[in-house]
């Protein structure tokens, strides 16, 4: 969203979902050519020293590129690497046919998990979200039991606490936290999507007393990430994920400055913004 300033002290690397076209190889480099289009995978952690992707040139190992078909879609549709974190958290998940699933937040990254357990057998996914373009976006979803939420009319949650057996949080704030855990049954499975950036305070013996698993669904937990990368690369070329109606802004490099202030202030029906170099 352009916030990491907030979080980070200048200087910084950033730009962590690239996607470009090869201009040169080195020796011994086999998988990929001059002229393929690919996706990158992230060089350094967010905000660390490294080599970030938000640059005309991006310098990366053979092992960190990803082929992408050349199917006429333009760049900002296959954004790979967000895609990968969402195929991780639902990995991980380990969700169970006919289970009951909460999304607690529905914003770029929400969205995508929500297309992804839209493919599952299971039997409600209840959508909890407050920004109207992200209600609509959800309520568009078919071909899946989907309820939507709207937080702004302050839903009356007492008859579905404690009822879902798995419950993802993607929004990031501690309310959002908060609402998780108590939509999260005796034995359940409560997933951390997002990056709690603040500290906050929190019960611990409320999990012992209940027996709820917590996962941390950072990429950093997965068993092998870059096979995420290669599960949502074949996802994507099938039409499963779809990002088109949540790149909402696209921009050059010159435009960025008001593309970063809609991405802070969700204004403009931002939902995800894209640097386009060329």
């Amino acid at each position: 969203s352009g916030g990491f300033q907030e979080y980070r002290e200048f200087p910084f690397y950033f730009g962590h979902e690239g996607v470009g076209t090869i201009e040169a190889v080195g020796e011994g480099v086999s998988r990929v050519a001059v002229g393929d289009r690919v996706a990158l995978r992230e060089s350094a952690v967010i905000g660390a020293t490294g080599r970030g992707h938000m640059a005309e040139l991006a310098l990366q190992s053979e092992n960190e590129v990803i082929p992408l078909p050349k199917d006429g879609r333009a760049d900002e549709l296959w954004m790979i690497e967000p895609v990968a974190c969402c195929v991780n958290a639902v990995d991980l998940s380990r969700i169970q046919a006919g289970a009951r699933v909460a999304l607690v937040g529905c914003g770029f990254m929400g969205s995508i998990i929500l297309q992804l357990l839209a493919m599952q057998p299971v039997s409600e996914i209840a959508v909890l979200e407050l920004r109207p373009e992200l209600l609509a976006y959800a309520r568009s979803v078919t071909g899946a039991p989907i309820t939507v939420y709207d937080l702004g009319e302050k839903p009356d949650f007492t008859k579905l606490r404690g009822t879902f057996d798995v419950v993802i949080e993607t929004a990031a704030v501690e309310a959002a936290f908060t609402t998780a855990n108590a939509l999260t049954r005796k034995g359940g499975t409560l997933v951390v999507f997002s990056w709690q950036h603040h500290p906050f305070t929190f019960d611990f013996g409320d999990w012992h007393v209940r027996g709820i698993t917590v996962l941390n669904a950072s990429p950093a937990a997965a068993p092998d990430f870059t096979r995420c990368f290669h599960q949502s690369a074949a996802l994507m070329a099938a039409g499963r994920v779809n990002l088109s109606p949540l790149v909402t802004h696209v921009a050059r490099p010159e435009e960025a400055q008001p593309l970063y202030e809609h991405g802070i202030a969700k204004t403009d029906g931002y939902i995800k913004g894209v640097i386009r170099w060329t």
